[in-house]
């Protein structure tokens, strides 16, 4: 999957989930301040990842993420890994 496919399905899970507009998410977005503030909708964030991508994420890894851009890199990494 192309960063541009990762970062829209991205894009609209946060929107979803937030129930913010799809375009105030943008790479540099930050989790923690921007668009995931608690810690329970980072899980079901980190949940969706693994199911749609089909990879276990350890939490210490995803706890270094700070950005929207850090997450599709993330991705990408772990989906080449495979």
């Amino acid at each position: 999957m192309q960063d541009r496919e990762v970062f829209e399905w991205l894009r609209e899970k946060i929107s979803q989930t937030r129930r913010i507009r799809p375009e105030n998410v943008r790479m540099e977005s930050s989790l923690a301040e921007d668009l995931v503030p608690d810690s329970f909708e980072l899980i079901e964030l980190v949940c969706e990842i693994e199911k749609k991508f089909g990879f276990s994420i350890n939490y210490d890894d995803f706890a270094e993420i700070q950005s929207v851009g850090d997450v599709v890199d993330f991705i990408q990494h772990h989906s080449a890994a495979r």
